[in-house]
């Protein structure tokens, strides 16, 4: 029984077979409730003859799914599957699955007399380099939006001829925007239409820089996960494809003509595998002009530091995305457990997650949205009050309005909403500043890179931050027009949907004070400068 995991190995899986099967049934995840082996959002490929390609549970559905799916070969047509593992009923059905869950799966049949969507619309998706939105309409009531019909969705609006209606553009960009796929449930003109949004999400993009033995068991640990591997190396005789089979490419260049050769500002991940710190050098300064969130140095700390200040100001902004030495900690020796130890870290920074014991965690980090009341109650503020203020000629903080500083107003306020959980950030005369606040009960928190940006200031607040903490409330202490009540209003807003971010607006646009979920917090550790 073939398995091929995520929507790539989906994709060659169809390519491979659709030259002997004229048809197969395309199996989704439209649905979850409770605990559940896979997401909305996740498919799997049966043939005529029984074969599976991808996995939807731990093996537990799959051959009832198969029988379901030889039904819809015989009706070409689709099909609902609902199972409610929440309860022991299901030990009835020979299941016995005990998830704690409940999944509800559509069958559709594809074949060439209906262009095999939604699967072409997915390799166009994967093609175009960004994240899309496919949707399936499954259930109808409008006269002109017919079941099974399919539509891709990008950033850059709907693609193909189609003139779509706003409701349904609004709901994709709404989907786009949280990454996250949902069966929604719509009126458009009138008129009763339930779609799926299915998130299609382009593969990790990693570069092994360095064709060395040890890379080869990472190429293929990567492969396993549907990622895009480039590898690239100085030596002619170690860049070679036949020696990397699992990768996408194989690229042979010096360091100086790397970005002549691969895209580095598409990258989400790079390792540096020359085992030569003059080579590792080369590379990381031409990774450092457009630097991916996950850059891996091989080697001690010590080695770190000899890169990063070989770099001089280049390495400013590169400290939180360089990791070395490289992995998880799980006592990897050999070359395929530092593979598997370097992959999983990867996995768990693109993902924002630490990497830890899931047994271990009071609560896990399922990535699941909490409700309202659990994200106002675990809701922090962070005010940011760390600048210089070169351009006013004084400490802007301490300044004086209608009596009282402009810290101690906006970190009171800060408090008066969100009481005991109030960061504020300093930069200079930090003693000062914190002397103001007295008595307060916020936390205060040092910036000593203050000079290089308000991008240093916000990530040493993230940082401060408790691991399930669900989002941050953003605050300027140079606002003095901003109430308690105008930050009331926002939080309310926020909390009718914690998956989304929650801005002030006025009239020069969106800005703070400004609530971002967790889910972002990745995207800011990024920044730099002033951003």
């Amino acid at each position: 029984m073939p398995v091929h995991t995520g929507i790539p190995g989906l994709l060659r899986a169809f390519e491979s077979l659709r030259a002997t099967h004229p048809e197969f049934v395309l199996a989704t995840i439209v649905e979850t409730a409770g605990s559940t082996y896979r997401k909305a959002g996740a498919r799997m490929l049966i043939t005529a003859d029984g074969a599976i390609h991808g996995l939807l549970s731990g093996g537990c559905l799959e051959a009832d799914l198969c029988e379901h799916a030889r039904k819809v070969f015989e009706s070409r047509s689709e099909h609902t599957v609902f199972y409610d593992m929440r309860s022991g009923d299901d030990l009835i059905w020979g299941l016995g699955l005990g998830c704690d869950g409940a999944v509800r799966i559509r069958l559709e049949h594809l074949s060439a007399d209906n262009d095999f969507a939604p699967l072409f619309l997915i390799r166009d998706a994967l093609e175009r380099g960004v994240p899309a939105v496919v949707m399936t309409v499954t259930e109808t009531g409008h006269n002109q939006i017919r079941a099974g019909n399919h539509y891709l969705y990008t950033r850059y609006g709907p693609a193909g001829s189609d003139i779509l209606p706003p409701e349904l553009l609004e709901a994709a960009a709404e989907v786009l925007a949280t990454e996250r796929s949902s069966l929604r449930e719509l009126s458009i003109g009138g008129q009763p239409v339930t779609v799926f949004f299915g998130m299609v999400s382009p593969p990790v993009r990693l570069l092994i820089a360095g064709a060395g033995p040890d890379a080869a068991p990472v190429t293929e640990a990567a492969a396993l996960l549907g990622w895009e591997v480039t590898v690239t190396d100085h030596r002619e005789s170690s860049a070679r494809a036949e020696r990397f089979p699992a990768a996408n490419r194989v690229v042979h260049c010096p360091p100086e003509a790397l970005r002549d050769h691969v895209d580095t500002g598409a990258l989400d991940a790079a390792v540096l595998m020359t085992h030569k710190l003059e080579n590792d050098q080369r590379y990381l300064a031409r990774l450092a002009e457009e630097p991916p969130a996950y850059i891996g140095l091989l080697g001690p700390r010590a080695r770190k530091r000899q890169l990063l200040e070989g770099l001089g100001e280049t390495a400013a902004g590169l400290e939180d995305r360089i990791f070395g030495p490289v992995g998880l900690d799980i006592g990897a020796e050999l070359p395929e457990e530092i593979a598997v130890s370097l992959i999983a870290e990867i996995q768990a920074v693109l993902r924002d997650r630490r990497g830890g014991h899931l047994s271990q965690q009071t609560e896990p980090e399922t990535g699941a949205v909490p409700d309202a009341a659990a994200a106002r109650s675990g809701l922090y503020a962070m005010v940011l009050a760390a600048g210089g203020s070169a351009r006013f000629g004084a400490l802007k903080q301490l300044l004086e309005f209608n009596g009282q500083s402009l810290l101690r107003q906006a970190a009171g306020k800060a408090r008066e909403v969100l009481e005991g959980r109030v960061v504020v950030v300093h930069g200079p005369k930090a003693t000062r500043c914190q002397r103001e606040i007295a008595g307060l009960e916020v936390e205060n928190m040092v910036n000593e890179e203050w000079e290089s940006g308000m991008a240093s200031s916000l990530k040493a607040g993230l940082k401060s931050l408790p691991p399930d903490c669900p989002g941050a409330l953003i605050l300027l202490c140079d606002q003095p027009l901003i109430e308690a009540a105008h930050l009331d209003r926002l939080i309310e807003a926020w909390c009718e949907d914690p998956s989304r971010i929650a801005a002030a607006h006025d009239a020069g646009g969106h800005g703070v004070p400004a609530i971002i979920p967790r889910r972002y917090f990745q995207e800011l550790l990024k920044l730099t400068g002033d951003s």
